[in-house]
């Protein structure tokens, strides 16, 4: 049986929070199918939380109607970025390694954009280790991109939270060409640099530990077995 672990309610509601971290002050300027992935689920956004009622809030929020109806908004999104071209460009991690579109070539890219104080995105961490282990040697590439700037990524947080993806610090000039402005987001990339799949949040409502794990493993094999046919 896989391992579960419920995730808390304060946990709810730190994702709500990371789910709009970036907010406003992004400016999207181009004009792109990514931006208007993201413009469209903001309008979906605005429009479920002006129709909630009072009566409808719950302790639980996966029982909050409100809430299925944002999750639904998120899946829809997911589904309009499939297929675009991953902006990414060139970037130097934490540790001095340096990629760019060339290097990046060929593999299969898992893009986890996150921060430290965002709970859900420090609750996946686990999950995400376990893919890391398990590709080991493959053509697969985990890149973690985070918004907090270099001096904040203390080792002492490394020490509590060990997060075996290739670290990125201070990357809003990533962050922004994808034109989203919520934490825990994952793109899986294919060899050619196409989104394959994305989500938002951490997946499986927050009942499965390995839940994102099992998520980007699917994805992974599919991209790897059909390399090699």
């Amino acid at each position: 049986m896989r391992p579960r672990l419920f995730i808390s309610l304060p946990v709810y509601v730190a994702t709500l929070f990371c789910l709009l971290h970036l907010g406003s002050s992004i400016s999207y300027a181009q004009s792109n199918t990514l931006e208007h992935c993201l413009e469209t689920m903001h309008r979906a956004r605005k429009a479920i939380s002006e129709s909630r009622s009072p009566n409808q809030q719950t302790l639980f929020p996966v029982l909050d109607p409100t809430y299925q109806k944002h999750q639904q908004n998120y899946d829809n999104w997911a589904e309009c970025v499939k297929g675009q071209k991953a902006p990414l460009s060139a970037f130097q991690t934490i540790d001095g390694e340096s990629y760019d579109m060339a290097t990046l070539s060929g593999k299969v890219l898992v893009v986890n954009f996150w921060f430290m104080s965002c709970a859900p995105c420090v609750a996946e961490i686990p999950a995400l280790n376990k893919l890391v282990k398990e590709y080991k040697g493959k053509n697969v590439l985990f890149l973690g991109f985070s918004s907090d700037k270099a001096a904040a990524l203390k080792p002492a947080f490394f020490e509590n939270h060990p997060f075996d993806f290739k670290i990125i610090a201070d990357a809003r000039n990533i962050i922004i060409p994808f034109h989203t402005n919520s934490f825990p987001t994952t793109y899986i990339v294919d060899q050619r640099g196409i989104i394959h799949q994305a989500w938002i949040g951490f997946v499986g409502n927050g009942m499965d530990s390995l839940a994102p794990y099992h998520k980007a493993k699917s994805a992974i094999d599919d991209l790897l077995t059909t390399a090699n046919k």
